[in-house]
């Protein structure tokens, strides 16, 4: 079977990418989110609107870093391990802003939906990681078909 061939994009650039992930969900923590006061529940019906928020963002956050360091001399256990404790800590820390901030309140729910979408990131990142081959991309003509 043939792999899917994706780019790895230079190292500096991920990083930047993981800091905007973290900076924008930092920010709709900080303020109301869009459509909080109108949505009741989320795609299906099967969550809340918030919960499905939460694990958006942080799944989001867990796949931006877990793809910053695809190519750590890491073992995959310890840098999948690293990025859900990071990830996680992120979502705790969060929380205790919010708890100092008069317009938001803070969950224990919440830190537990913020680990379970990074746990999930995780989970599908090394799945999904058995099915593509990375390959350098420092310029655009370095970008390759993605299946041959």
């Amino acid at each position: 079977m043939a792999r899917i061939r994706l780019p790895l994009i230079p190292r500096g650039v991920r990083w930047v990418a993981v800091a905007l992930v973290a900076l924008v969900i930092l920010l709709y923590s900080v303020v109301p989110a869009p459509g909080s006061g109108t949505f009741r529940t989320g795609p299906f019906g099967l969550l809340g609107y918030s919960t499905w928020l939460h694990l958006l963002a942080y799944g989001g956050l867990a796949a931006a870093l877990a793809y910053t360091l695809h190519d750590s001399p890491r073992p995959d256990w310890q840098v999948l391990a690293l990025v859900f404790c990071a990830v996680a800590a992120y979502g705790i820390g969060i929380e205790l802003l919010q708890s100092t901030l008069t317009a938001r309140t803070a969950a224990y729910d919440d830190v537990l939906t913020n680990a379970s979408g990074a746990g999930l990131a995780v989970i599908g990142w090394r799945i999904a990681t058995r099915y593509v081959r990375f390959y350098r991309a420092r310029r655009v003509a370095d970008l390759q078909v993605p299946v041959e």
